[in-house]
């Protein structure tokens, strides 16, 4: 799954967004670049791979307003 900031701009967004449907993988557009990064301990991080199946169904449950994905 790919967590990308909503910060980003549209054609970041676009070209991460084919990328996900083109490999079938999840991909949500959430929060601040400042909060993504922050999360993670690091800092300017505008995409957060995860791979962690349990955590990726968690994030997209909280992103749609908590139904469970899949």
């Amino acid at each position: 799954m790919l967590l990308l900031h909503g910060d980003s701009s549209e054609r970041t967004k676009m070209k991460f967004k084919k990328l996900c449907d083109e490999n079938k993988l999840p991909y949500c557009i959430a929060g601040k670049i400042e909060e993504i990064s922050k999360a993670i301990g690091k800092t300017n991080k505008a995409i957060i791979g995860i791979k962690e199946e349990n955590i990726a169904k968690q994030i997209q449950k909280i992103n749609h307003g908590g139904e469970e994905i899949g």
